[in-house]
């Protein structure tokens, strides 16, 4: 895989996994009856344009696979932010969600009821964040960083953007005022080429990304060094309330996903979304989330 294509799977994911219909879903003796419409809702971004031919094509694929798989049409549709998102799962205005990771942790936080239904998943399970310099830099931590030239490539984890804004903060500063400019290049691979070229001072990267410049490009990366690493993230989360979506529907959508790697279909979504599999929680998640909602406390909701 180039490395200009590796970030870009939860930005598709996200959009990808949404119109919202705002009529509450149909109970059955109290429990929720299975759905016409799979309404999912995400918190994602898309940096491309709205008639994007690939955008189109994620679209269409995925929205093929969900039907194939629960038999159910579905409808995609993009939330605001992450507690917009929990809220309208929890009120039935949504069946489903799709969270970033460090999103999901902040949720779990204030909707204990949301659950897992699956973990998207890049190459590592859990994204870890890499600050780079150039091997012969004099700098040696973040704070050795300040007045710099920081690259920080505009791809779909946030929580690359969220590991340096908090090293900022944690000095003091926003992002802006504590690097002399901060570059937001959509080519990865480029934009470590700038920093061993001198271009740059610094890039902040995932770093299933900064592997997979060393197996493209050793001779360049062993011109590089790290000098601060985040603790690991969740990844994307695929989630819904036990109450909102029926357990047929639920078990079907699980099994179809953690399945994607044995169909073309399947195969094929996970290649356009950047993702290698989804899989299930492992016995460690739990900690990981709470490990996060600890070190990066959510944003206080508007109003509070």
């Amino acid at each position: 895989m180039s490395l200009s294509q590796v970030p870009r799977h939860f930005a598709f994911l996200a959009l990808a996994l949404a119109s919202l219909l705002t009529i509450p879903l149909a109970m059955v003796a109290g429990r929720p009856a299975q759905p016409e419409v799979l309404r999912i809702g995400t918190t994602g971004t898309l940096n491309v344009e709205k008639d994007s031919a690939k955008e189109k094509g994620a679209l269409m694929t995925l929205k093929s696979f969900i039907k194939d798989e629960t038999g159910l049409n579905n409808d995609i549709i993009r939330q605001n932010n992450w507690r917009e998102l929990a809220t309208k799962m929890g009120k039935g205005e949504l069946h489903v969600g799709v969270f970033q990771g460090y999103e999901f942790a902040w949720a779990t936080g204030e909707f204990p009821e949301v659950n897992v239904l699956a973990l998207a998943v890049s190459g590592a399970r859990y994204p870890v964040v890499y600050v780079v310099v150039r091997r012969d830099s004099k700098v040696t931590d973040f704070a050795g960083l300040q007045g710099q030239i920081l690259a920080l490539p505009e791809t779909d984890q946030g929580c690359v953007r969220l590991f340096v804004e908090h090293e900022c903060q944690a000095r003091g500063k926003d992002l802006d005022s504590f690097f002399s400019k901060v570059e937001t290049p959509e080519n990865v691979e480029e934009c470590l080429d700038d920093l061993v070229d001198g271009k740059v001072q610094a890039v902040a990267i995932d770093r299933v990304a900064l592997e997979a410049y060393k197996q493209r490009k050793p001779g360049r990366f062993e011109k590089l060094k790290d000098i601060a690493h985040s603790m690991p993230f969740p990844p994307a989360v695929i989630a819904a309330y036990d109450k909102v979506l029926d357990d047929a529907t639920r078990q079907k959508f699980k099994e179809g996903l953690f399945g994607a790697t044995n169909t073309v279909k399947g195969r094929t979504l996970l290649n356009l979304f950047r993702l290698t599999k989804f899989e299930a929680t492992p016995q460690d998640f739990a900690k990981v989330l709470a490990d996060v909602r600890k070190a990066y406390p959510p944003p206080k909701a508007e109003g509070k």
